[in-house]
């Protein structure tokens, strides 16, 4: 099912326009810096060093990838 799935997605995203696809993949790139960034937030285990290091990090990683989005839908 799931398969089947991926199948549908990947055939109906080859038949979308080059900029669609982009900002869909940025959408993606930037959700996954907010999950980095929330679990950096919430994870008890998460040490100092790690949260100095890759906070920044993602935060500039969703940042450049959001102003990318806006100057390619405006």
């Amino acid at each position: 099912m799931l398969t089947e799935q991926i199948e549908v997605d990947v055939l109906t995203e080859s038949i979308l326009p080059v900029q669609e696809r982009v900002i869909d993949k940025l959408a993606d790139i930037m959700f996954a810096a907010d999950m980095i960034r929330d679990m950096l937030e919430h994870d008890p285990f998460v040490s100092e060093h790690q949260l100095q290091l890759v906070g920044p990090a993602a935060q500039r990683v969703y940042d450049d990838m959001n102003k990318l989005m806006h100057q390619l839908t405006d």
